[in-house]
């Protein structure tokens, strides 16, 4: 049973857990018992440091009267244009509600034609049980969350397997109580399952129990295959059953009686009635687009062909103008086809990035069509680099993405510490660190007789070879952000000797220090030869727009409260891009927004040890980085609880971030093929973090408790055939709370 909620390797520690949590609700004899349980259940999801409930929040929380702003309520629009409305609990009723929903789970086991809300289930899973059928059969019902009252979930918890009934009735009440909401159902005030509580979806799989195992057994009394994901049914049948009227019949009536209870031989109806939605209801064909849950049925599970269509435009357009150009058109015609989504301030590399995902979930990982398609997305994804210009030495051409040379075998380098020493320069090298900060008036700029423009861009320049090892170690840190930004006098060309428009960041600015020379004229004219009271500096000089992106403006506004308009502005900019500091790219506020966009149905503990950590680093890799592993976390819902940590060593020489998925172990041992040849996003993630910082990873594997070591001092990696190989793998004993991610950032 359990595995349909949790993952087997977790069993061998937590069956106790879950033993316990049963044992303790069929011993439930008082609300103190039950505060107790609940507890309980949430230090094993948070950790044993948390704080027990109480008896009075509970109470509190279970009387809409009392509490009045449980609830935060907004809405979302529908694909029709219609408006769908959420119901979010509050922190403190979150916590009691999530706790409760891992009580459920441990108690309750569903139907198992049930596949929404079911932990290893998915769309996927659904759609395949009516592959190759000649009739597919699409019902939905109508208000499915709001057709649940309070009574009705009293009385699930009243018989098996919860039996709160007799003296324990008042507990069904309170767990109801909690569990639902007042709101306006059908012009009058219902209390009903709200959407958005964590308890809604495990509650309607077990309110519609029954409603399973009858039109489960009506399914096969006609010879027909059923599913139910959420509010949307689905009958596939070899046969037209559906012109049956004997089918017709018996379905409406299983439907409207679903809230029908036979109490001393007598129907008493229990809550609202469940309703088909009639708009909604369809009868495909064979010959024709058979679909299950939005995925195509009729030979095999696949998306829609305008699906991957939409994908390959999108990387035409991206490979024919450009990404700016792309964005631009990506956006007139994501806001026309998306236009019922809240937020269409979406970007095209991270809608291509999750349609990819979602392709390869559906087609599988082997699939030529996804291969292809996500071939091209990886090669786009990072920008090419300028080459054979007269500022640059041609070397062998690199993969921006993956740091690696041409070749059937090529040798890749991890060095952070180099890369950190040259970051670093920025802040304390006597040449170097007046590209960002402002010049000291009236003394010279550098101690090497920089007394004029001239003199100090010629120094710069020295330090080209010491930087042009960069190249080496983080492509894209050198030919994205370094080269132009300090270097680049003129623009470059690609193989076809077509120019390479001039930009670097990750806002694509398209001036440095050297190109245009507009930086430098200026400054020979107001710096140079001029009285310390009339000297200005080139961080005072203005800039045009034609210069900055309008993301770059809206970015700059959000951290400053104006746009970009002076050199010193665009300064910040690059600022941002090697170095984590408060004024500039806040490492708290940066995670705190992924765990908004990628997090946001977990409980993440932890966030404020990222409070005032400031580091010279190359930033965007490692944002990309640490997404990458909170989607990898968002997948696995059995747990949904993350804690991160993040501390400076007593050494000082490195902060080291750990980020836990609490409660998750992976199915396989510590020596499987997918850890020692780490392939997808594992694979994808320490790839961003070559030359960036060390990387492990500690998990209970089925073998024991180990950390994995990826990414350390001296490491060897080459890479194959567009594969990713590490000589070898580090592995030590570990005590771990849950999968963790360890990474360390050195900081000298």
């Amino acid at each position: 049973m359990f595995s349909k909620f949790f993952n087997t390797s977790e069993m061998k520690i937590k069956q106790a857990h879950i033993d316990q949590i049963r044992k303790q609700f069929a011993e439930l004899q008082s609300k103190e018992d039950l505060v107790k349980l609940l507890s309980d259940a949430k230090n094993i999801l948070y950790g044993e440091e948390c704080k027990p409930f109480q008896l009075k929040s509970l109470n509190y929380y279970a009387n809409p009267a009392h509490c009045k702003k449980r609830y935060q309520t907004f809405t979302i629009k529908k694909k029709s244009g219609a408006d769908r409305t959420i119901h979010a609990p509050v922190k403190g009723l979150k916590s009691i509600l999530r706790s409760l929903n891992f009580v459920l789970q441990c108690v309750y086991e569903p139907h198992e034609a049930a596949t929404g809300f079911v932990l290893n289930k998915s769309i996927v899973d659904n759609a395949k049980k009516h592959v190759g059928h000649n009739y597919v059969y699409n019902i939905d019902l109508k208000d499915f969350f709001h057709s649940f009252d309070r009574n009705r979930v009293k009385l699930a918890f009243m018989y098996e397997p919860f039996n709160l009934n007799g003296d324990k009735e008042p507990l069904a009440f309170l767990l109801a109580s909690l569990c639902t909401h007042p709101m306006e159902t059908d012009g009058e005030v219902k209390t009903v399952l709200p959407q958005g509580s964590p308890t809604s979806p495990t509650l309607t799989n077990i309110l519609c129990k029954k409603l399973d195992r009858r039109l489960n057994g009506l399914a096969k009394r006609f010879g027909a295959t059923y599913t139910r994901y959420a509010d949307d049914i689905t009958f596939s049948s070899p046969h037209n059953i559906y012109n049956d009227e004997d089918f017709k019949k018996e379905l409406e009536r299983i439907i409207g009686e679903d809230n029908l209870l036979k109490v001393n031989g007598k129907q008493v109806e229990i809550g609202p009635q469940l309703k088909i939605n009639t708009d909604k209801t369809r009868l495909q064909k064979a010959g024709y687009r058979q679909e299950a849950t939005g995925l195509i049925v009729n030979e095999k599970v696949n998306v829609r062909r305008r699906y991957v269509k939409q994908i390959r435009m999108w990387l035409y357009y991206w490979e024919k103008y450009g990404y700016e150009k792309a964005e631009q058109i990506f956006k007139r015609d994501y806001i026309v086809d998306k236009g019922h989504v809240k937020n269409t301030n979406a970007h095209l590399v991270n809608v291509l990035d999750g349609k990819l995902e979602f392709l390869k979930m559906v087609k599988g990982a082997e699939d030529e069509t996804y291969k292809g398609l996500k071939e091209r997305f990886d090669l786009l994804n990072g920008s090419k680099k300028p080459q054979n210009t007269d500022e640059i030495r041609v070397h062998a051409t690199t993969n921006e993405n993956h740091n690696v040379y041409p070749g059937d075998k090529i040798t890749m380098l991890h060095d952070p510490k180099l890369v950190i020493d040259k970051l670093n320069q920025f802040t304390s090298d006597p040449i170097m660190k007046w590209l960002t900060h402002f010049w000291d008036i009236p003394s010279n700029i550098n101690p090497e007789e920089n007394n004029s423009t001239e003199n100090y861009i010629n120094a710069v320049n020295s330090r080209y070879e010491e930087f042009f090892k960069l190249q080496k170690y983080k492509t894209n840190l050198w030919w994205k952000v370094i080269y132009p930004f300090v270097f680049q006098k003129k623009l470059s060309t690609n193989k076809e000797g077509e120019l390479i428009p001039f930009k670097w960041g990750q806002y694509d600015i398209k001036i440095g220090w050297q190109y245009p020379d507009d930086v430098i004229k200026w400054t020979k004219e107001n710096y140079d030869n001029k009285s310390t009271a009339s000297k200005k500096t080139p961080f005072e000089m203005h800039i045009s727009d034609e210069y900055i992106t309008k993301d770059a403006h809206k970015k700059y506004k959000n951290l400053y409260g104006k746009e970009i308009k002076y050199f010193g502005d665009v300064v910040n900019m690059f600022k941002r891009e090697i170095a984590f500091r408060e004024e500039t790219r806040d490492f708290y506020n940066e995670i705190k927004d992924l765990v908004c966009m990628e997090l946001r149905e977990f409980e993440v503990k932890g966030l404020e040890y990222l409070k005032d950590k400031s580091f010279t680093v190359y930033t965007e890799p490692v944002l990309k980085a640490i997404r990458r592993i909170f989607r990898m976390i968002q997948v696995r819902t059995e747990n949904k609880n993350v804690e991160i940590t993040c501390e400076q060593l007593s050494n000082k020489d490195r902060i080291v971030l750990t980020i836990t998925h609490v409660g998750s172990c992976p199915l396989k041992s510590s020596e499987h093929e997918k850890f020692l040849s780490p392939s997808g996003d594992l694979e994808a993630v320490i790839k961003d973090l070559i030359s960036i910082c060390d990387l492990e990873i500690a998990a209970n594997f089925t073998d024991g408790d180990f950390m994995l070591k990826y990414l350390y001092p001296n490491v060897e990696l080459s890479h194959e055939n567009n594969r990713l190989h590490i000589a070898e793998i580090k592995k030590e004993n570990c005590k771990v709370k849950g999968f963790t991610y360890i990474l360390k950032f050195y900081l000298s």
